[in-house]
């Protein structure tokens, strides 16, 4: 007998370590208009009894999306891009060529601005929902959803949607 349950106590622990910290973004494109207010959704589960750390990165892109739309993107980039169909020459570019901000970070009732948005009408909504009162020209990127536990460290704890603002 006490075998067996031992024996389901280990098959329960090792169901929970697989499973892990897991952080889902739903959207992978939002598109909002210019000074509209936009809900950027972020779910996460965890076996974790501490509180989360949610936080929200902003990352802008690679290379200016308008440069395209105006018929100046750079030459060499657009045959890369061919032959990856993987690789987006917008979004995938290592962080020290483009901008990288904390937008906002919650921890329980605890809610602190990145020093860049301080002032706007940025807050969470449910769960670990990013709330932006209004959209600037500036806030086109991508923004990361990381959600962080001091004792569930396996899965995948972050996920990213890109928002894209129009006028």
């Amino acid at each position: 007998m006490d075998r067996i349950l031992l024996g389901w106590i280990v098959l329960f622990w090792v169901t929970a370590v697989a499973e892990g910290l897991q952080v889902i973004v739903p959207e992978r494109t939002k598109k909002a208009m210019l000074f509209q207010p936009i809900v950027l959704s972020c779910r996460f589960s965890t076996s974790s009894q501490q509180p989360a750390v949610i936080q929200w990165k902003f990352k802008s892109y690679c290379q200016d999306r308008m440069k395209e739309a105006l018929g100046m993107a750079t030459a060499g980039v657009q045959p890369l891009s061919k032959r990856n169909l993987e690789w987006d020459p917008y979004l995938d570019c290592v962080d020290s060529r483009r901008t990288v901000r904390v937008v906002a970070s919650k921890q329980g009732a605890v809610v602190t601005l990145g020093e860049f948005y301080r002032g706007r009408d940025i807050t969470f909504g449910e769960g670990a929902e990013l709330k932006i009162g209004k959209v600037m020209w500036g806030d086109s990127g991508l923004y990361y959803c990381i959600v962080t536990t001091p004792d569930d460290v396996e899965g995948k704890n972050e996920d990213s949607v890109e928002l894209l603002v129009l006028e």
